[in-house]
Parts: structure tokens; C-alpha cells; sequence
């Protein structure tokens, strides 16, 4: 993916504001940890992928409402694929693991900052049970799920900011 848009910016601070804003407002207005994750990411990169933003749709609530993995988790799993993942499965293991160290530090960020990376265990509630979703909302649910939404693509962001700069300079981890 095409990062120079990332150039742009300042300061990887004022990327990180922009990302926490615009997540946090969309995250309000329309629903849906992973897919607000990468359309957000869309959005700042000025890219078009309808097919991608789609294909984050479902993992809301933990994986299509089941309450399994955080759909944030998830998205910026899938923006950091977009950059650092292998091009072609021919590439293989190798080719996978190439690029997988991004991917793993935000897993673990998330897990140390908020305990589990499974929506049931951070929300409390399975949000397929209206009853259950709608006390969670009710008593600001989606402004923490929004919070969460907004440090995960924060933490993208830096990532992908400073990989911006290697490239810029010619020493990427990996380029794409």
C-alpha cells in the first residue's frame, strides 16, 4: 500500500490525533469496530477498496457477533497485512514471516493494554443478545469500544508512519 500520504503529516503525533478522531466520530456514527478501522485507514491514504472495506464487515462483535476476536484487533491486523503481508502464497512460510512482526506487535500491545483481544471478555456482554448489546451501549459501551477502536489505529498509524520514513529514506522493512 501506498503510504506517502503519511508525509503529509507534521509529526506521527498529529497523524495519531487525526486517526483517534476520525475513528472515534465513525465509530459513532456507523457502527463496526473492524470495518471503521480500515476504512478510516482508507480514508487517510486516500484509497478506494471497496472489496477491502467490505471484507471487514463482518467481524463485528467478535467475529460475526460470536463475541470471539475484537473486530479493532482484526482491522488493524488487516491494514498491517495490507503493507507488511506476503504478495503471493508461493512465497510460502518465509514469505509470511517476513513481514508477520508488525502484525504481532499489535496483538500484543492490545492484549497487554486491555487484558484480552476476545470482544465478550472486554465488552462483558455477547453483543448478539439485543438485551445484552443494548445495556452495554446504554452505559457507554460504544465509547469504550470507540477508545479501543481509536488506540488500535493509533498504534497502526505510528507503525505505518514510521515505516513511511524508511521508505522514504530507502530502507523500508518491507517494501510493497
Amino acid at each position: 500500500m501506498d503510504l506517502s500520504r503519511l508525509g503529509e503529516y507534521p509529526s506521527q503525533a498529529a497523524l495519531s490525533e487525526d486517526l483517534r478522531r476520525l475513528t472515534t466520530d465513525s465509530e459513532v456514527k456507523h457502527h463496526g469496530c473492524c470495518q471503521v478501522v480500515v476504512q478510516t485507514f482508507l480514508d487517510i491514504l486516500g484509497v478506494k477498496n471497496e472489496a477491502l472495506s467490505m471484507a471487514a464487515s463482518p467481524f463485528v462483535g467478535g467475529l460475526a457477533l460470536t463475541g470471539n476476536n475484537c473486530g479493532a484487533v482484526i482491522g488493524g491486523l488487516m491494514v498491517l497485512g495490507t503493507v507488511f503481508g506476503r504478495k503471493d502464497l508461493k512465497e510460502g512460510m518465509p514469505g509470511l514471516l517476513k513481514g508477520i512482526k508488525p502484525m504481532r506487535r499489535l496483538v500484543k500491545f492490545f492484549a497487554e493494554k486491555y487484558g484480552n483481544v476476545n470482544c465478550r471478555d472486554l465488552t462483558g456482554v455477547m453483543l448478539a443478545d439485543s438485551m445484552q448489546a443494548q445495556g452495554y451501549f446504554s452505559a457507554g459501551g460504544l465509547e469504550r469500544c470507540a477508545g479501543m477502536m481509536a488506540d488500535v489505529a493509533a498504534w497502526v498509524g505510528e507503525i505505518l508512519y514510521e515505516e513511511q520514513q524508511l521508505r522514504q529514506t530507502g530502507k523500508a522493512s518491507r517494501d510493497k
